[in-house]
């Protein structure tokens, strides 16, 4: 009788794992409402990334969920690739900074990128990128360079946010 219960168990669970799509559910940035918010919602975030509004999120796994406004985003200072034929590129970046007027309904990703790779050395470019819910590419992002793209991130999100 135990193994049938085992069984049904594992069955049940593998089911729930299906209907939810058995990806990996992203780490909440913003505090508990009455309901859960959709996909229409909120944004997400995914990447090279290391804080999020100066909070350290390292230690979570790497999908967040946010409200939509204006978000300053964090690189880790230092990037590893192991995906080149068994050998492992290594790069001390800096720690770069991108301010992110986040829209509900789309996905954000820092994303790292190698150039050609020439005798001694492999050109990086880090940016972050917009998309649809549909996966459609809708913007690119440079990194902030100054307090006045903190301000024009946060002007956007005012009036994206502000009532039609």
């Amino acid at each position: 009788m135990q193994k049938h219960g085992m069984f049904f168990i594992a069955i049940l669970a593998l089911s729930a794992a299906c209907v939810s799509g058995g990806g990996p559910l992203p780490d909440r940035l913003y505090p508990p409402g009455p309901q859960p918010l959709g996909p229409q919602q909120v944004s997400t975030l995914t990447g090279y990334v290391q804080f999020v509004d100066d909070k350290d999120v390292s230690s979570l796994g790497g999908y967040f969920e946010l409200l939509p406004g204006c978000h300053v985003i964090g690189t880790p200072s230092h990037w590893a690739d192991q995906s080149l034929g068994g050998n492992t590129l290594n790069a001390n970046t800096g720690r770069w900074t991108f301010a992110l007027p986040m829209r509900a309904g789309h996905q954000y990703r820092i994303e790292v990128r190698t150039g050609a790779i020439t005798a001694s050395t492999v050109p990086l470019t880090i940016k972050g990128y917009e998309s649809d819910l549909a996966g459609n590419k809708t913007r690119e992002f440079e990194r902030a360079k100054s307090q006045k793209d903190l301000e024009a991130c946060k002007e956007e999100a005012r009036s994206s946010a502000a009532p039609k």
